[in-house]
């Protein structure tokens, strides 16, 4: 014999978890992808639409973090999560391109992990950045751009990442190679 009354809170619980979580889904698919366009417009040196796509991504995260972060399992939805971390690209991406210190972002809750994968990937975005200013010329910012991704390599080899931040890092030190094969590939060429 079931207790009924109890079952129907466990049903009512599991209900109002997967319909939070699909609103979760969709809404951090959107703030993804906002800040996936913020990085594309700062790479056509477009700041107006960067800043605007920026802060409508913060604002669906900031949204999502009001409604549903105090719940850990919501809060480590995976779609989630991915969004925060391109966010936290886009964000740090922008703060480089405006010369400003990369560092902490205040205005929602952003866990450990999803700021070393968003700091991890930036190295590619600065990898590509270097690659349009070798071709306009402007070589000594290629130059203290690869200052920078050596300096988050570093920074990222200082701890002991695992699993899925390992292989975040991984891809940050092959930025670092791309990113001295262009210096290097200057260096050969100018002698």
């Amino acid at each position: 014999m079931l207790n009924k009354t109890f079952w129907k809170k466990v049903f009512k619980a599991q209900s109002d978890f997967d319909i939070s979580r699909r609103k979760i889904i969709g809404e951090s698919s959107r703030s993804l992808h906002l800040a996936k366009q913020s990085i594309f417009a700062l790479h056509r040196s477009n700041a107006k639409d960067a800043k605007e796509k920026l802060a409508d991504s913060k604002a669906g995260l900031i949204s999502l973090d009001k409604r549903f972060g105090k719940d850990f399992r919501l809060r480590g939805e995976g779609s989630w999560k991915a969004a925060v971390e391109e966010y936290v690209e886009a964000k740090l991406f922008s703060d480089f391109i405006a010369g400003k210190k990369i560092g902490e972002i205040k205005d929602f809750n952003v866990e450990a992990d999803e700021f070393i994968g968003g700091l991890s990937d930036l190295t590619g975005e600065i990898v590509r950045k270097m690659i349009y200013w070798v071709t306009k010329g402007e070589i000594k910012k290629a130059e203290a751009a690869n200052e920078v991704i050596n300096e988050i390599v570093y920074d990222l080899m200082q701890n002991n990442l695992t699993g899925y931040l390992r292989n975040k890092l991984d891809q940050a030190k092959k930025g670092l190679q791309k990113s001295e094969s262009i210096l290097y590939d200057i260096k050969i060429r100018k002698l």
